[in-house]
């Protein structure tokens, strides 16, 4: 079973291997949520299932979506565990995703653990869900499925005029469809004797979400400030992504 005594790699891995185990048991319970969805008379609707896999003991919450009644038969479905570190609760997603290790260095896929916080879904919940029914798995099913790509946003004076306040791994938010993701990150890896970073070898990425901000609760400055770094994000994600296609170094597979 997944502990927090493991390094990020070793979670990564460890969760990848019940892939295959957790995808089919969503096709299994699929139709069952699509039959709930059809019964329903309000949406947005949700459906949960906990699974555990008996040879890991890891356990999963499989959960189906339906924002619409337009959805009830095309439900968004996704999984995640639950991890418990003394008595911090997170939930916790893994996957691959681009990373650039300095500003200069090529964009690679590193494995990547996504962890959340019990403050950061009960913020969610309370700046934008706003429903205190809900129970805190109900909540990270709700925010999963609706924010499924966030920007990284380096922070400045303009966004956050506390952020010098924290260290290099508090630097970065996360522009979500809801909002703004406060964050810290690691990295699991072996750094270079001689200093140079360019030369670390990184085995993966640990996101750990520690609160949310609903973007219109923010002022005007903020909301303009985040749209600019926002905007100026994804122009250099296509300018990288432009570049290592016509060079043919794009890296598309984890190195073992």
């Amino acid at each position: 079973m997944i502990l927090p005594t493991m390094t990020y790699k070793e979670m990564y891995d460890h969760l990848a291997a019940d892939k295959q185990k957790v995808e089919i048991k969503k096709e299994y319970l699929l139709p069952k949520a699509v039959k709930a969805f059809k019964k329903k008379m309000k949406f947005p609707a949700w459906e949960l299932y906990d699974y555990t896999i008996p040879a890991t003991n890891n356990k999963y919450v499989i959960y189906f979506y339906a924002e619409s009644r337009a959805r009830a038969e095309k439900p968004e479905v996704g999984s995640f565990t639950v991890v418990y570190n003394r008595n911090h609760r997170f939930i916790v997603k893994w996957g691959a995703g681009g990373y650039k290790h300095t500003p200069d260095s090529e964009m690679i896929a590193v494995r990547q653990i996504h962890a959340y916080t019990s403050h950061f879904l009960q913020r969610y919940n309370e700046r934008f869900l706003n429903d205190d029914t809900l129970t805190a798995n109900e909540v990270a099913a709700r925010y999963l499925s609706r924010n499924t790509v966030a920007t990284p946003l380096q922070q400045n004076e303009e966004i956050n005029r506390n952020h010098e306040k924290y260290d290099e791994k508090y630097q970065y938010a996360f522009r979500v469809r809801d909002g703004i993701c406060f964050s810290y990150s690691a990295v699991d890896g072996e750094q270079s004797e001689d200093g140079d970073r360019h030369k670390d070898k990184v085995n993966a990425l640990y996101i750990c979400y520690t609160t949310f901000v609903n973007e219109s609760k923010m002022t005007e400055s903020q909301r303009k400030a985040i749209f600019k770094e926002y905007c100026e994000k994804w122009m250099q994600f296509c300018y990288d992504f432009q570049k290592q296609a016509k060079d043919g170094v794009i890296t598309l597979t984890l190195e073992r």
